[in-house]
C-alpha cells in the first residue's frame, strides 16, 4: 500500500514538473467573463488563422537571452511571432487592412496556431502594428465549451443592439 501511495505521489509530482501545471502566476490568472472582456474590447471578431511567421534571427536571439536572462526590476516581454488571418465574423469594431496578430511566446499568453478558428478580442493596436489578443480570446474547436461560449457572445450582442420599448 505505501509503495502505491508512493508511485502516485511520484506520478502527480512529474505531471507538475513536466508542465501539465504549464502556466502558474502569483496572483492567479483569472479567466474573464467573456462579456465584460467583449464590451472593452474595440475588436470582436470570428477569425481564422491563415499562417503563423516565424521570429527573425534578431528576434530569436532576444528570445533566447531573455529567456535565459530575464532583467530583475523591469517588465518585460518576449519576441513574438506574427499571425496572418483572416476574418470569418465581425461583431465588434473594424480589423484595421493589412494588420497581423501578435502570437505569443510563452504558455502564459494567447499562442496562435496556423489552420485553426478563434474568437478574438483585440484592441487597436498602438506601440505595435500587431493586434494584441486580449485574455479571453479562444479557439474555435468541437468541444461543447467553445460552442457554449461562441453562443453566449451572439446572444450578448444580439441582445444589446436590440431596442427595448
Amino acid at each position: 500500500m505505501k509503495r502505491c501511495i508512493t508511485h502516485a505521489a511520484s506520478m502527480l509530482l512529474l505531471l507538475w514538473v513536466s508542465g501539465a501545471n504549464a502556466c502558474v502566476t502569483f496572483p492567479p490568472i483569472e479567466t474573464p467573463d467573456i462579456r465584460k472582456v467583449a464590451d472593452s474590447a474595440d475588436i470582436v471578431a470570428v477569425i481564422h488563422v491563415d499562417q503563423v511567421g516565424w521570429r527573425t534571427p534578431e528576434e530569436e536571439a532576444e528570445f533566447h537571452r531573455l529567456w535565459e536572462r530575464p532583467p530583475m526590476d523591469e517588465a518585460f516581454s518576449y519576441p513574438a511571432r506574427s499571425a496572418q488571418f483572416s476574418v470569418e465574423r465581425i461583431f465588434k469594431g473594424q480589423v484595421p487592412a493589412n494588420v497581423s496578430i501578435r502570437s505569443g511566446s510563452v504558455d502564459c499568453e494567447i499562442i496562435l496556431t496556423e489552420g485553426q478558428d478563434y474568437v478574438l478580442f483585440a484592441n487597436l493596436p498602438s506601440d505595435d502594428d500587431r493586434l494584441v489578443p486580449l485574455r479571453g480570446t479562444f479557439p474555435l474547436d468541437a468541444t461543447r465549451h467553445s460552442a457554449a461560449l461562441l453562443a453566449d457572445l451572439e446572444s450578448h450582442f444580439t441582445h444589446s443592439n436590440s431596442t427595448s420599448p
